[in-house]
């Protein structure tokens, strides 16, 4: 209860304290924030991974049948040597030209993985045959 001082200030009678159940509760919602922020964050880093390995993989296919259609056999060495670790590479030397397939697992925490693949085809420069 509170009352006023005879020079105008407010105090407050002694008594007992108002129980507070809530009391802590600020610290159990800050750290349920940062862990679901931390999780978030991680599953984010893990979606943009499957940007950049997809962009890895397209690349990787693009240079190895650049490199197989050309007949350059140390560039093409260079070329698989490029690609995403853990990938699966293929490589068809066909009549009209060369294919490759590149495929790669991108494992994303709290979700699973998800399999990017990279496809592309090239033409046999003129003197490179199959």
């Amino acid at each position: 209860m509170r009352r006023r001082s005879p020079g105008g200030a407010i105090t407050r009678r002694p008594g007992p304290r108002p129980a507070r159940p809530e009391r802590g509760l600020v610290t159990v919602e800050l750290a349920i924030g940062l862990i679901a922020a931390a999780m978030l964050t991680a599953m984010l880093v893990g979606v943009s991974m499957i940007g950049v390995t997809q962009a890895a993989v397209d690349e990787s296919a693009a240079q190895l049948v650049r490199q197989a259609a050309r007949g350059d056999d140390a560039a093409f060495e260079q070329a698989m040597d490029r690609t995403p670790p853990k990938a699966d590479v293929t490589v068809r030397r066909e009549a009209d030209g060369v294919s490759a397939s590149v495929t790669a697992t991108v494992k994303i925490p709290w979700v699973g993985p998800f399999v990017v693949s990279g496809d592309a085809w090239a033409a046999y420069e003129p003197g490179v045959a199959p």
